[in-house]
């Protein structure tokens, strides 16, 4: 083949082509690389490459020398570099012209003395399988998000799924609770009669006993006198009697505590859940004290300040004592042993205004604005669902309140709900 002919093959070459020498000056194009440049120059033949492709020169001269020096190929792929040269693409997939994606390939052209004496860059339009690829990798990432999302919602599905079941345990638990309350109230309250009962008949016979040491004082003889001494003395009666009222007073309170306790766990469990009626704020507030009496006993001191009046709005029962509940509990929770719980409740105009605040560790500025999100929990796996202040919200728009978060890292969070008064 002579000269002729290889140059006509090298010109019908769908692969741009350029040659150049040690200088960088441009010694040989085919009418691929000539022809697919986007800004035209007639006259590249002669010039200096670096010169002509400026943005691109420092890649270039990198690529080019190490190819003068080592004497082996260089190449860069689009994946890389994609736009070495200023080209349109011979294949654009959209039918419009594009810019081209483009493999390059710098290889040695070695002289007679077995030197690096030109370079011949090869421009390859890979645009075709550059957008195959990226319509895979777009497609690929796509469905690793639908996976991503999906695998979400799957887990968010489960943890609604186990909610669902503690739920239904709890209201089981509920119902149960309010069986043993009515169950227990039953000999508690006769237990209490009779200690009152009891407690009646020990004034009367104390009093009795004591006028009967009278009149044998007066009216016996010495002898019999001092026999009952002994045996009174040997009886401790003395000691009885002044005991006996004291041991009967504690065993009322007790019964009466018991009774309050087991009132508290019925209210608590009431299955009349969704009837709306006037709902004694005060007295609900004093309720989810009581039920949570052993949790607060190792955690907190309590400081609650209420109205002398009872205060009374329209409401569901059962969705404030569950507000009340698990406002209370978070704040348990975010406490070191011994914190303070603080309760304040009154009025405002026609507004019910409750605080509910603890000494606790406080919530992070980032996650406050997430703590009524469903499933949002700060707690470790296992210890919360994210579900307790997602249902106080709820019940907060239910009755068309307004709820405001204040928090300080290391002091402690304060929850301020608003209710109106006047609700029908």
């Amino acid at each position: 083949m002579d000269e002729v002919e290889f140059e006509r093959v090298i010109q019908q070459m769908p692969m741009g082509a350029c040659i150049i020498n040690e200088q960088c000056i441009i010694t040989f194009t085919n009418s691929a690389f000539f022809g697919g440049l986007t800004t035209r120059n007639d006259h590249l033949t002669g010039q200096n490459l670096l010169t002509i492709f400026a943005e691109q020169a420092r890649f270039l001269k990198r690529k080019i020398d190490s190819v003068f020096v080592l004497k082996n190929p260089s190449f860069s792929y689009w994946q890389q570099r994609p736009h070495v040269f200023p080209m349109r693409s011979t294949r654009p997939i959209t039918g419009d012209e594009s810019q081209m994606y483009q493999n390059v390939q710098f290889m040695p052209i070695i002289n007679h003395n077995g030197d690096v004496g030109h370079v011949c860059i090869v421009v390859t339009d890979v645009t075709a399988e550059a957008s195959y690829f990226m319509q895979q990798t777009a497609l690929k990432n796509e469905l690793e998000r639908d996976h991503k999302k999906l695998k979400q919602l799957h887990d968010e599905l489960k943890t609604a799924q186990k909610q669902m079941l503690q739920s239904e345990k709890m209201a089981s638990i509920g119902q149960l609770a309010a069986g043993v309350a009515h169950e227990i109230n039953n000999p508690i309250g006769f237990v209490r009669s009779n200690l009152e009962t009891l407690n009646d008949y020990m004034d009367k016979l104390i009093k009795t006993n004591e006028t009967q040491k009278k009149i044998i004082s007066k009216q016996a003889e010495p002898r019999f006198i001092a026999l009952l001494d002994d045996v009174y003395e040997k009886n401790g009666i003395a000691f009885i009697c002044e005991d006996l009222p004291e041991l009967v007073e504690e065993s009322l309170e007790g019964t009466e505590r018991v009774r309050k306790i087991v009132n508290g766990l019925r209210d608590f469990a009431s299955p009349d859940n969704e009837t709306w009626c006037e709902v004694n704020l005060s007295a609900e507030i004093g309720s989810a004290l009581i039920v949570l009496e052993n949790e607060i006993k190792y955690k907190a001191t309590t400081a609650v300040t209420l109205p002398e009046e009872d205060i009374v709005f329209w409401a569901k029962p059962s969705a404030i004592r569950q507000l009340l509940f698990n406002t209370m509990i978070n704040a348990l929770h975010a406490m070191q042993p011994m914190g303070v719980l603080s309760i304040e409740c009154g009025y405002n105009n026609k507004d019910i205004l409750l605080s509910i605040s603890d000494t606790g560790c406080g919530i992070e500025p980032d996650d406050l604005a997430r703590i009524f999100d469903p499933f949002f929990t700060t707690k470790d796996v296992g210890k919360g669902t994210g579900l307790g202040l997602s249902e106080v919200y709820a019940t907060v728009q239910e009755h068309q309140g307004e709820v405001n978060v204040t928090s300080e890292l290391g002091k402690g969070t304060c929850f301020e709900f608003t209710f109106k008064a006047d609700l029908r």
